[in-house]
């Protein structure tokens, strides 16, 4: 090599490294989380609950609630329900609840297999767990699942909006979150919103082994970039509750050997990067979990106290963001009056509206789902 063409070429090296380091310098900072609204009103000291079941008229078996706030505080519920899960029949329900009354809307269908089916322009066998959310633009979100072949396994999750707070929906689109063949994809757990306008869904794997991660999808519903959260065949379903910009913790359904237990997982870096999962003191039986964290208080997890069933449903408190924590209140257990004909209380939703009450909504003996509304001075005065 010549002498001319060797500078030649080590200049070239040069410009190509001084180009990536200007790039690396001059890219925009990664997204982070957007923290919650904090409530609009300053507690009540005087204890409050109550609880009721919402409408179902339309479909002997219910499960996998999800809601969001709407205009003048009300909630906007979801769910999936027909003759039993899985099934062809099984559509996404939703019913808004009016709090100065406590009272819920009749049922109606939002989305049907046949619907789904024709406007994604691909066969569907079958409907699956909803989540709800809005963009950075504030349209409500659905997420919700959909398999085309075999069992959950074989699932995919798609995207529909609505402008006008739930009344009418978007076409749903389909995300496309996987390489093979862009099947075992679902989810569970609230989305979040990140400061560069995108959307966190925390989803799950059940395809060969059950894992979580974090996709981040841009306002046109694309899935832009992705990360695990956890690895193996015994974690899923995460529920990610931030605390700051940055630090956030996850609890997912443990699908493992015994002992049954919560799992937990943290980041640092707005869920860049996750901790490998570890077993908190609370018990699982493979059973979904819900997570908060109240405004100006502790962290709160609704969970099925128990390693083997789903007969109870407990809320326990934490004052060091998970490290470690307390049961706080019993939503169901055999001293309730009221139990359901099949003794399964499961897939607990938790959420704080602006008022700064505390809304849990949970599949009620597969028949029904029920929602309970209370404050952080019930939550925590330990008597109903």
């Amino acid at each position: 090599m010549s002498g001319r063409l060797k500078w030649v070429t080590l200049a070239a090296i040069a410009l190509v490294f001084a180009a990536l380091y200007f790039r690396v310098v001059e890219a925009p900072p990664a997204p982070r989380w957007v923290p919650p609204r904090a409530p609009s009103q300053a507690p009540s000291p005087k204890p409050f609950f109550r609880s009721e079941l919402l409408p179902n008229d339309s479909a002997p078996s219910v499960h996998a609630a999800t809601a969001v706030e709407v205009a003048d505080g009300r909630l906007r519920a979801f769910w999936y329900g027909g003759t039993r899960e899985g099934a062809p029949d099984v559509a996404i329900y939703t019913s808004v609840y009016f709090p100065k009354d406590g009272t819920w809307s009749a049922e109606r269908a939002v989305m049907t297999r046949e619907l789904a089916q024709r406007q994604l322009h691909r066969s569907i066998r079958k409907l699956g767990n909803p989540v709800a959310g809005r963009d950075r633009g504030g349209r409500l979100c659905l997420f919700f699942v959909s398999v085309s072949v075999g069992g959950w396994a074989g699932s995919a999750i798609n995207l529909t909006t609505s402008e006008d707070e739930g009344e009418t929906w978007s076409p749903p689109r389909r995300l496309i979150s996987s390489p093979f063949f862009n099947i075992s994809t679902l989810v569970k757990g609230a989305p979040l919103l990140l400061s560069d306008g995108s959307t966190a869904l925390p989803v799950y794997h059940e395809f060969v082994g059950k894992f979580g991660e974090l996709l981040r999808v841009d306002a046109e519903g694309r899935v832009v970039g992705k990360t695990r959260m956890s690895w193996g065949d015994s974690s899923l379903q995460p529920v990610i509750v931030p605390r700051s910009e940055s630090d956030a913790v996850a609890f997912m359904r443990y699908a493992g050997d015994p002992p049954g237990r919560v799992l937990v997982t943290r980041s640092s870096d707005a869920g860049g990067h996750w901790s490998t999962p570890e077993k908190t003191a609370l018990p699982n039986p493979n059973a979904a979990v819900g997570g908060v964290l109240l405004a100006g208080g502790p962290l709160l997890l609704a969970f099925n106290n128990a390693e083997a069933n789903r007969e109870s449903l407990d809320l326990a408190l934490s004052a060091d963001f998970g490290a470690s924590w307390r049961t706080a209140r019993s939503l169901e257990s055999e001293s309730q009056p009221q139990r359901a004909p099949v003794a399964e209380y499961s897939y607990p939703w938790v959420m704080q509206d602006r008022a700064g009450n505390v809304h849990v909504l949970y599949t009620w003996g597969r028949s029904r789902i029920k929602h309970a509304v209370f404050n952080r001075a019930w939550l925590e005065s330990g008597g109903r």
